[in-house]
């Protein structure tokens, strides 16, 4: 049956294809969560941060042909966001004080809270990516499951992100 065989080749095809197209709408959004990662105000990077990891939702979302709701979006990064731990948030929380010291805290906060940023960005995206690629939708998204699959996708992202901070700018964020 070589037409099964052909049908099935290109499946496989335009499963890649959109799971590329996925990975670029990730990239994009970790762009805008390192600019997130830069804003001045403590906190407010937070909110900024959140609103980019919701709009990522949307968009993977789209991509795949399933529904979108704000609401679920966002209890969904709050929940995935707490599943990496009181010390991990915590040192993201310090890093954003460190703003208030005078010269020295700015600087580390530009310099660490972007490729956080993108971090998360990444780690939402490929939890979301591999989620709907196994037919799954925002009513059946248990951040529970994959709180472990989440935590190394944020260390991947954030060694990407920092990467990239330090190689050109030109070149987007490697997948």
């Amino acid at each position: 049956m070589p037409t099964e065989a052909v049908t099935e080749t290109v499946e496989v095809e335009n499963a890649e294809n959109r799971a590329d197209a996925a990975m670029g709408i990730v990239k994009t959004n970790m762009l805008w969560s390192a600019g997130a990662g830069v804003l001045p105000i403590p906190l407010v990077e937070f909110v900024a941060i959140t609103a980019v990891q919701v709009k990522l939702i949307k968009e993977l979302s789209e991509h795949y042909d399933t529904p979108f709701r704000k609401d679920l979006a966002k209890s969904s990064v709050i929940a995935l966001l707490s599943s990496l731990g009181s010390v991990t948030i915590g040192k993201v929380l310090a890093t954003s004080s460190l703003r208030a010291i005078p010269v020295i805290g700015p600087l580390i906060a530009v310099l660490s809270l972007p490729a956080i940023s993108a971090g998360v960005s990444y780690a939402v995206g490929r939890v979301f990516i591999s989620h709907y690629e196994m037919g799954g939708t925002l009513l059946d998204f248990d951040p529970d499951a994959v709180k472990d699959y989440f935590k190394s996708m944020f260390d991947e992202g954030v060694k990407k992100a920092a990467k990239q901070g330090a190689g050109s700018k030109a070149k987007p964020a490697n997948a």
